[in-house]
């Protein structure tokens, strides 16, 4: 290759690297632009309605609450914010956290799935003096183990027993205890249905915590019970139902673990981690187990 032909080739990369820049700088430029037109629209959209909106479609518990305390740190008193998501819990989960953090909910309604909500700003550093306790106890259930379950009915309905009002949050494992066959069948996609053949069916399928031996031990322990003349779980559950005891499922465990309320006990509320504060903010005794 003579000199000619090998400085032709340098000006040609050359040329191309330095086309190459601009078209990445220019890129670069259009996409500032487009974020920065679009910063604008939130900044007009927000100052034109004069209310803060917090589209919280697709979120699950925690985090709309936790998109509100943000977004309430920075909010003046007595301005108002729009809350709007999908996740059921809030019905019940929002008036707890006004409950708790002192602020206002001025309005909320659930239309085609989406629910809306109007808040408003009444306190400055985002909490309420704890209220006057109850004689009341809160039991957040996560446990599916027979045993467990077992202590933790027989807590509540002792409970019952004294006076107390008594509140029982089941999460995760612990929505085992209120899974009922659904009275049409529902649709379940394979990350669904295999969830569904992990959970036990029935008390009757729940394990042991300790000593389980593929089912044996708690086997075992149903007949002693049997044997002693103590009540069986399902009976418990029930009983304590029937007296009274409100059954709180948690609404992200059910989208996690992928159960409907339709597969759920009659009469059991649904509810978020803000629900389960409110009441145990309230109680003078509070389990998990």
């Amino acid at each position: 290759m003579n000199s000619c032909n090998y400085i032709s080739i340098c000006f040609m990369l050359q040329s191309m690297y330095e086309t190459r820049i601009n078209y990445l700088n220019f890129i670069l430029f259009l996409l500032e632009n487009e974020i920065m037109i679009r910063l604008e629209d939130i900044k007009d959209n927000s100052s034109s309605s004069g209310m803060q909106e917090i589209d919280a479609r697709g979120s699950q518990c925690p985090g709309p609450i936790m998109s509100l305390m943000d977004t309430f740190k920075t909010l003046a008193m007595g301005k108002q914010v729009k809350l709007v998501g999908t996740d059921p819990g809030l019905l019940s989960d929002l008036p707890s956290w006004a409950n708790i953090t002192g602020n206002k909910l001025i309005s909320i309604e659930m239309k085609e799935g989406l629910i809306t909500a109007v808040l408003e700003k009444h306190t400055e550093n985002g909490h309420n003096p704890l209220p006057d306790r109850e004689d009341r106890m809160t039991i957040v259930l996560f446990s599916d183990d027979f045993d467990k379950s077992v202590a933790a009915f027989n807590i509540a309905l002792g409970a019952l027993a004294v006076g107390m009002k008594v509140e029982i949050f089941f999460t995760f494992w612990g929505l085992s205890l209120l899974r009922r066959k659904p009275d049409h069948p529902i649709h379940k996609d394979l990350e669904g249905r295999m969830m569904a053949e992990m959970l036990p069916k029935s008390d009757q399928d729940l394990p042991l915590s300790k000593d389980n031996m593929m089912g044996i031990g708690a086997k075992l322990l149903q007949k002693i019970m049997k044997d002693k003349h103590i009540p069986p779980l399902d009976f418990m559950v029930h009983l304590a139902k029937y007296d009274g005891v409100k059954f709180i499922a948690c609404q992200m465990s059910m989208e996690v673990m992928e159960i409907s309320k339709d597969e759920l006990l009659e009469g059991v509320e649904v509810g978020g981690v803000a629900t389960m504060l409110e009441n145990a903010r309230k109680s003078t005794t509070s389990y998990f187990i």
